[in-house]
């Protein structure tokens, strides 16, 4: 298995580029975010046609590829965040160039349909990607925690360990690079060329909406397509129930949590619960394609190499 290719850090004062890959979004959550940025000594930089609208798309396809190709071949760009999730994202997948990608390799930090463009990003350029924050929700973070989001980019050494007191469903050890997002999208792209590796990794996923039947159903597909076969290990993170479910959250998680145990039986692979990531406030940032390690006696992940470069 090759090392995946970290990017630069972000430094002070640096540039940060933003996209809109996926659907249109809120401008005044969008403006706030940026302010943010901006308040934080960095310059922004973005197209006005970010704020175009189609259907349910930020604009065309075209408009939004060639937006993304031009943020990471911009040498100027330290770092691409993205505006919003929704839809959209994995049409843009068969224009997008990798060699442009992998030769300008930099900072991607979004989550949610953003998987697509972190599978396309870690499967066919080899890039280490960042699970994190939309700029439309930057405005709704807490100061510290948006202060540590930037430090935290800028760390060039092993992060060490990011999570501890995770609840485990079936115990052991892995140590693999981390691969995942969002359930829905991740298993979209099953069969495709764009599908995350799986192989000799930690899944982590996350996602919300979906009754129990649609996650067993998702991870059937995972299972039946052999994605979880040689996978080193299972993460789960926020699952969160679909509007007007009304068992509670408690139940919701133990659903989950059954359908992951099901699904990985065959494999037996170590499964641990409670990762803070997801859709909610307070998910924390982690970077896709770094090497880490799950400890199921201890319930923690640590991230054993740096995923930035430095």
């Amino acid at each position: 298995m090759t090392s995946a290719i970290t990017p630069p850090p972000l430094g002070a004062g640096d540039t940060v580029g933003i996209a809109a890959p996926a659907s249109p979004f809120d401008r005044e959550c969008f403006l706030r975010g940026v302010r943010l940025l901006e308040e934080a000594g960095h310059r922004t930089l973005f197209e006005e046609g970010i704020f175009s609208r189609d259907r349910y798309l930020a604009g065309s396809d075209r408009r939004r590829a060639g937006e993304l190709s031009r943020l990471f071949a911009d040498q100027d760009v330290k770092a691409v965040f993205c505006a919003r999730g929704g839809y959209g994202s994995q049409r843009l997948l068969p224009l997008l160039d990798p060699k442009l990608f992998r030769g300008n390799p930099k900072i991607f930090v979004g989550y949610s349909d953003l998987t697509a463009v972190h599978a396309f990003l870690g499967t066919a350029c080899g890039l280490v990607t960042f699970h994190g924050p939309l700029v439309t929700e930057m405005g709704r973070m807490e100061p510290p925690a948006f202060r540590a989001l930037l430090a935290q980019l800028g760390r060039t050494a092993p992060w060490g360990e990011v999570a501890a007191g995770l609840e485990t469903l079936r115990g052991g050890a892995a140590e693999g690079p981390l691969a995942g997002g969002s359930l829905t999208v991740f298993c979209a792209l099953l069969g495709t060329p764009y599908a995350a590796e799986t192989a000799g990794r930690i899944l982590l996923l996350e996602d919300r909406g979906e009754k129990p039947y649609e996650i067993d159903r998702l991870f059937s597909s995972l299972r039946f397509s052999g994605a979880l076969d040689e996978a080193r290990g299972l993460l789960l993170g926020r699952f969160v129930p679909p509007a007007g479910w009304k068992e509670g959250a408690e139940r919701y998680g133990e659903e989950v949590r059954r359908i992951a145990l099901e699904a990985t039986e065959e494999s037996g692979c170590p499964v641990l619960a409670g990762f803070p990531a997801g859709h909610f406030d307070g998910s924390i940032l982690f970077p896709l394609g770094a090497r880490a390690s799950l400890d199921g006696t201890r319930g923690t992940v640590t991230l054993t190499e740096p995923c930035l470069a430095g």
